[in-house]
This record gives structure tokens, C-alpha cells and sequence, in this order.
């Protein structure tokens, strides 16, 4: 495995989003898990104010070329007493000729400690469980937080950033 000598990992800027969406359009190509619109889902999170956290949508740049990008936005949690508030990580793409660098491995780092630095208590994703356990990742139901789209409960997966947070929740989230 070669590690990459220089990374920047910084907040996306609206001259990025174009180069982004084809990331993602291209990354999720040859995802285990995908429904072939997740750069289409890039974009509606951005244009939802009340989801999107500009300081945690972050770009891998490496030699002035943009080679990943992960985004976490806010996200409800439902429960029998009110939505909880929850960051989703949706999505983590690297272009194809640098996976297997630890790019994504240091997009996701980044992202996850910026969002625990804001003061976010949980994340939950879609995702290859292979992948995102390596991270601390667990099924969601793990927590008692169940997905209401039919996807396969192994792919739903949640990391409490702070001990405890998703405690007792017995939750549903919707993607």
C-alpha cells in the first residue's frame, strides 16, 4: 500500500461541487453498496439548509486535484419523544486510481473529528460494514435504531462520537 506524501483535507468550496459530483458519480461505480445517485444526493443535501454543514463537507487534494470527498449532515433520528439530532455521513468517494492510499481513511477522520468538535454526539451511515467497522462502526440496530427504506440492516450502521449518545434511543431514521 502507498501512502499518499501530501494530503490537504479542507472544507469543499462551491468552485469544487462540479468536480465532486462526477467523484461521486464516478466512486460509486463499482460500490458494494449504491443506487447510482448518490452525486445527485450530494446536491440535494447542499440545497437543504437545515441539513447542510458546510465545515464538515471535506475534499482529499492532493497535488491540486481533488481525489475525495466526504460529507456529514445533520440528520433525525425519530423517537417516541421527538427527533434526536444525528449526523449521516453520505458520501465517502476517492477516485478510483487512489484507493487503498488511506485517503478515505483520513477524509473520514477528519470529518468525524470535526463533527465531535461541534459538538455532535452520533453519526450513522449506508455502508460496507467491512469498511466502516474498521472505524468503530456497528449495525444500527446495535443502538435500537432501526431504517425505515427496507435497506439490509447490515449496511445501516452508527458510531457514538461521545460514550453513551445513542443510549436507550429505540429510534428510526429514514435516508
Amino acid at each position: 500500500m502507498t501512502i499518499p506524501a501530501t494530503i490537504e483535507i479542507r472544507p469543499e468550496r462551491p468552485s469544487d461541487h462540479a468536480t465532486i459530483y462526477d467523484l461521486v458519480k464516478t466512486a460509486f461505480l463499482t460500490a458494494k453498496v449504491s443506487n447510482g445517485k448518490e452525486q445527485d444526493f450530494v446536491d440535494e443535501l447542499r440545497a437543504a439548509p437545515h441539513r447542510y454543514l458546510p465545515d464538515l463537507a471535506l475534499v482529499a487534494v492532493e497535488d491540486a486535484t481533488i481525489v475525495g470527498h466526504v460529507m456529514l449532515t445533520r440528520m433525525p433520528i425519530a423517537t417516541a419523544t421527538g427527533d434526536r439530532e444525528t449526523l449521516l455521513v453520505a458520501p465517502l468517494a476517492v477516485v478510483l486510481d487512489r484507493r487503498s492510499r488511506r485517503i478515505g481513511s483520513q477524509l473520514l477522520r477528519a470529518a468525524l473529528d470535526r463533527g465531535r468538535a461541534a459538538g455532535f454526539e452520533s453519526v450513522v451511515l449506508v455502508g460496507d460494514p467491512a469498511y466502516y467497522g474498521r472505524f468503530g462502526f456497528r449495525p444500527s440496530t446495535d443502538f435500537g435504531v432501526v431504517n425505515t427504506n427496507g435497506i439490509p440492516a447490515e449496511y445501516v450502521m452508527a458510531l457514538e462520537l461521545q460514550p453513551g449518545a445513542l443510549a436507550g434511543i429505540d429510534g428510526r431514521i429514514g435516508f
